[in-house]
């Protein structure tokens, strides 16, 4: 479970494309972090950032190939008992399980007992997999490890475990939800993230070794490593050194519940051993004399191979559990993970010999801004690498401009907003490469690097790709993420249409200032048939009503995968808000028979059939009635 709640976005994007179209002023960019040169500066420096973002607590530690630099922590791993965070205190580390998960199948596949290239169906035929393409296209493991087997990520439902009972095995977790298991696009093509490919990948492991994942990882991979109290599970010794996550200013704590997909995401470690994590893979797959894997399987961890990027020469997107990081000044190898109350990341630099790990018991900004101390601090002596260098214009970018739209979208049923919002136009102006949205904004350049690549002006290495399919379509790629070359006309038009929608919803709740306190102090005496303005009214407060509860509303995955007061109030709010849509555009139809004000039976009309258009959007995409505990 990489990085955000996906539903927190939902609702955000919507309140972005508002903003974007109303002029709403942006917030000035955060304050440039300070570049700590000793222990005690980092730390100083990490609990300011701690303090600003109301994060109890974060535990971190530095490595170099050959040693531990430091391991410790900051702030606390409880309020309640006023613990402190040690370089023991253990957190949930979340997708970086994905990590282990991946050098589990890479050990298997050295030992002969299985094939990176292996069809799914063949492994294990009893996951019930649909692949139209599965004739020429079969899902094999490698895609699944590789996010290129186009499966939809987990239903918001299929997040937690909080039934309080034993174990749910991961082929009853597949069997209740099977509608992730759907390859949405050929499989190998395009890249998308899915907690579903590692269950799966995950429940290989067992079927490969007649064992649970969990027991696999830790013999194999955990405990040889020296990561003594590390574990999937939630023993004695780590539910003893666990720090409790918060959320939410102030800190609420979260509630601990196992995920269901537990190779996804269920890992527990320290700072102390993840260290040790770091330094094997620093290593190439050997700390201490204890091999893990050998150098070869790193680097093939390390290399992503399947995918259109991957097969057009990019290097730089997500391996085997691994990705690469072009954001720093070095570029960086890793993961990171987050689960309600926690996000984690560990990175580390090859070609330098560094790497780092850390954690907070928050979800909180406060990762990005910690790991950029953590980063300037590791790489303080270290000389900065030339970024690579700019290339002329050649005649495969040239073909490759024009507008994309986002096309590989993490769930399905929220992909609309990935097409309102990630799309936009790849143009050329003197010589130079550009990329600029459809919401108005200044263009970003674009580094041409040659064979296709670019990157941001700013990042240490390519970070997307244009490449083609086999049917001819054009595509911009990076990591975990695909536009396709589109024509502009329907995306401008539909943002448009649903803009200006908005934008007329708006406006009857600013006429209604005026008119109802008119009204209620006898102003409106005359004034007849009042309901043609009232509904709308009422249905853009609704709108509104939703658009607020969904952004601020809930807080976490618990509060949208049950049926809670928060879960079941979206519910009833789309529902209502159809309802009243459908009602004020029968009496803006039939207003023509009333003898009322014209300038408010044209506002009414506008409002009417601007509610009914979002009604008609929202439903064709499952948004009317939706319920979020079964989805």
């Amino acid at each position: 479970m990489k990085q955000h709640l996906l539903v927190s976005a939902v609702m955000a994007a919507l309140a972005m494309i508002i903003a974007g179209a109303t002029g709403c002023a942006r917030k000035p960019p955060p304050p440039t972090e300070p570049k700590p040169q000793t222990i005690d500066q980092l730390k100083a420096a990490i609990a300011d950032v701690l303090k600003r973002t109301h994060t109890p607590g974060c535990g971190f530690a530095l490595v170099t190939k050959e040693s531990l630099i430091f391991a410790g922590g900051v702030g606390k791993a409880d309020l309640a008992t006023n613990r402190d965070v040690t370089a023991d205190t253990m957190f949930r580390i979340g997708s970086i399980t994905k990590s282990f998960v991946a050098l589990s199948i890479l050990k298997l596949n050295e030992e002969g007992k299985v094939d990176l290239h292996a069809k799914v169906a063949d492994v294990a035929p009893e996951v019930k997999i649909v692949n139209r393409w599965d004739a020429t296209d079969p899902i094999r493991i490698v895609n699944l490890l590789e996010h290129t087997a186009g499966f939809d990520d987990m239903l918001l439902a299929e997040t937690y475990d909080m039934s309080g009972g034993p174990e749910v095995p991961l082929l009853a977790t597949f069997a209740k939800f099977p509608e992730p298991q759907v390859a949405r696009w050929r499989p190998g093509t395009l890249q998308s993230y899915s907690n579903v490919d590692y269950g799966v990948a995950g429940y290989i492991i067992e079927k490969l070794t007649y064992q649970p994942c969990e027991d696999y990882i830790a013999d194999n991979i955990l405990r040889p490593l020296g990561m003594t109290h590390s574990d999937m599970r939630l023993t004695p010794d780590v539910r003893a050194a666990l720090a409790q996550g918060y959320r939410g200013n102030p800190p609420l704590p979260v509630p601990y519940y196992p995920i269901l997909l537990r190779p996804a995401g269920e890992m527990k470690a320290s700072a102390n051993e993840m260290a040790r994590f770091v330094r094997m893979m620093l290593n190439r797959g050997t700390l201490d004399g204890v091999k893990i894997v050998s150098p070869e399987s790193i680097t093939r961890m390390e290399t992503p191979e399947t995918g259109l990027a991957a097969r057009a020469g990019f290097k730089n997107g997500y391996g085997l559990g691994n990705y690469v990081t072009v954001r720093h000044a070095i570029v960086t190898h890793g993961h990171n993970g987050g689960l309600d109350g926690f996000l984690s990341v560990y990175a580390y630099m090859p070609d330098q010999g560094l790497g780092y790990f850390m954690s907070i018991n928050a979800s909180s900004p406060a990762l990005s801004q910690i790991e950029n101390l953590i980063f300037a601090y590791v790489t303080r002596e270290v000389p900065t690498p030339p970024k690579p260098a700019a290339v002329p214009l050649d005649a495969d970018v040239l073909a490759a401009t024009g507008f994309y739209q986002f096309a590989s979208p993490r769930n399905e049923k929220f992909k609309f907003l990935d097409e309102l919002l990630l799309e936009g136009w790849t143009y050329t102006h003197n010589g130079k490469l550009y990329r600029r949205g459809l919401i108005p904004g200044p263009p970003e350049e674009q580094i041409y690097l040659g064979h296709r690549q670019f990157r941001g002006e700013k990042e240490s290495g390519a970070s997307g790709v244009f490449c083609t399919d086999d049917d001819g379509n054009r595509y911009g790629c990076g990591e975990l993420a695909c536009f396709r070359k589109i024509s502009p006309v329907w995306p401008a038009t539909r943002l448009i249409l649903l803009v200006g929608a908005v934008l007329a919803m708006a406006t009857s709740i600013l006429f209604a200032l005026i008119w109802i306190p008119r009204k209620l102090f006898g102003r409106m005496k005359g004034a007849k048939y009042l309901a043609v303005r009232v509904v709308p009214l009422l249905a853009s407060l609704t709108f509104l009503a939703t658009l607020v509860l969904w952004i601020h509303g809930g807080g976490s995955t618990f509060a949208l995968a049950t049926p809670s007061p928060f879960a079941v109030s979206i519910f009833l709010l789309t529902i209502l808000f159809a309802i009243l849509s459908v009602v004020g555009f029968v009496l803006a139809i039939r207003s023509y028979r009333y003898s009322m004000n014209r300038a408010a039976r044209i506002h009414s009309i506008m409002v009417a059939f601007a509610c009914i258009g979002w009604t008609a959007f929202l439903a064709y995409w499952g948004m009317i009635g939706l319920r979020f505990w079964t989805v």
